[in-house]
């Protein structure tokens, strides 16, 4: 029995030791594909080798996001060991440049080498001290169309009265006036009954790069026409500053503004910073 058990152990911890390192490469790989989500919308949002802080969460979106979602797993993702690139879409794909804003026929790739350490000694004298784990996912540039602007164009309509007067000389005279119209600014096309256009939570009411607050944030959720038991954090840090917009808890996929989606059911979980 004591010969059996020792083999027990070594069997059970090198399961266990395994196990690790398939959880941690799924990780890895969320860690990943949050990253990439991110990209897809703001390509160079990333500083390299920089850890996320409150004073570059807006210029470093890429690598928060890679680094929210490994916190508090059994691997954690070193600012050193995240790669973003963009390529082309061609077969095969060519080295492209990330610029600020999303691009046509370019996607970004997010690639993370993570290192593993085992516990159990006897894969450590096979296996060595650690090993890397690797993942990388690739996301198409989110390339939305533009917005639909008309201009008014000012029309003029003139009417002519004749008036004769009965003298030794027949005379007439006309009148004209100019009456300007407008034609309207074309509006986007109204969601479907239940649902409403998401809003922008991120950026203020005067343009992007305006800050928003949480309570600010909420408010134009409602005003929006969404539930308010569907807003994220639903109560505390009015002040704060949003910094993105999520359709789940694990803030690994982003709630895009301007689509219609139902007011009913539709949730946000907003992340923020001092």
């Amino acid at each position: 029995m004591a010969i059996i058990s020792i083999v027990l152990l070594l069997l059970f911890g090198t399961v266990l030791d395994f196990g690790r390192l398939f959880y941690s490469k799924i990780t890895v790989e969320n860690a990943a594909r949050a990253g990439s989500l991110v990209a897809a919308q703001v390509p160079n949002s990333y500083i390299g080798n920089a850890a996320c802080t409150a004073a570059n969460s807006s210029s470093n979106r890429i690598s928060c996001a890679v680094q929210r979602e490994s916190r508090g797993s059994l691997v954690t993702v070193a600012p050193s060991q995240i790669v973003v690139t963009c390529e082309s879409k061609a077969t095969p794909p060519a080295p492209a440049t990330c610029a600020a804003t999303p691009q046509a026929g370019v996607r970004s790739r997010v690639a993370i080498n993570a290192s593993f350490s085992f516990l159990m000694p006897v894969l450590t004298m096979v296996l060595g001290n650690s090993v890397t784990i690797s993942g990388a996912v690739t996301a198409d540039q989110q390339l939305l169309p533009a917005n639909s602007t008309s201009l008014p164009t000012p029309t003029s309509t003139a009417t002519a009265t004749a008036t004769p007067t009965a003298t030794a000389t027949a005379t007439a005279t006309a009148t004209a006036t100019a009456t300007p119209t407008a034609t309207p600014v074309a509006t986007p096309a109204p969601c479907i009954t239940g649902q409403a256009y998401v809003p922008d939570l991120v950026n203020g009411a005067t343009g992007p790069g305006t800050p928003e607050t949480v309570d600010e944030a909420r408010s134009e959720w409602l005003t929006a026409g969404f539930s308010a038991a569907r807003f994220n954090p639903s109560s505390g840090v009015p002040s704060k500053r949003v910094d993105g917009q999520w359709a789940n808890p694990t803030v690994n996929t982003p709630l895009p503004a301007g689509f219609c989606q139902p007011t009913s059911t539709t949730s946000v979980w907003v992340t923020y910073v001092n």
